[in-house]
């Protein structure tokens, strides 16, 4: 018994050894990830990507390169319809850019930094957390809300509201967790 196992496991080995193949060659023309526009697309910062949608809209993306060479990074994003749709130079903070890497359209945040916050734009009512609902709730339940603006304040987002009779309610700015925040200026 002890001789048949032992011959058995040699058998198996010799077979294994013999089975070996290079499969290298099979896939020697595979030198590059494979990677679809989407997938390019979904990897770039989020104000790249809001660059994006503002200019091109839907238009299909060919291709998105990623370009440090000029000492900033700058995203070259090319779409499908190039008659349409040059290439489009993006810096990381979502700057539109010229060809030659000058700033062409500053971003939204970089302009919003500029004034010590950094605006996502109008927000309607039934898009807010419920804590913020309930504190404009108890702030300004008798009075109509004129508009209401998502910003970011460092790592805090504050949504301020303002109301049509301001001479009567103040703005309000509240926090995501329903934090009142008092003399902002």
């Amino acid at each position: 018994m002890r001789r048949q196992l032992l011959l058995a496991a040699s058998v198996v080995g010799l077979v294994a050894g013999c089975a070996h193949h290079d499969r290298k060659a099979d896939y020697a023309v595979f030198t590059k990830p494979l990677l679809s526009p989407g997938a390019q697309f979904g990897a770039l910062p989020p104000a790249v990507q809001n660059t994006v949608i503002a200019e091109a809209g839907a238009e299909v993306i060919w291709d998105v390169v990623k370009d440090s060479s000029h000492g900033q990074t700058v995203y070259i994003i090319t779409f499908e319809n190039r008659d349409i749709y040059p290439p489009l130079y993006v810096a990381r903070d979502g700057s539109v850019l010229n060809p030659d890497l000058t700033v062409a359209v500053k971003s939204p945040e970089q302009t919003a930094v500029a004034q010590g916050l950094s605006a996502a734009g109008n927000v309607k009512l039934m898009e807010l957390p419920p804590k913020v609902l309930d504190v404009i709730h108890v702030q300004a339940s008798r009075t109509d809300i004129s508009t209401i603006d998502k910003a970011t304040w460092g790592n805090r987002t504050v949504y301020i509201i303002t109301f049509k009779e301001e001479s009567h309610f103040p703005k309000l700015y509240v926090e995501a967790d329903g934090t009142l925040l008092k003399d902002v200026k």
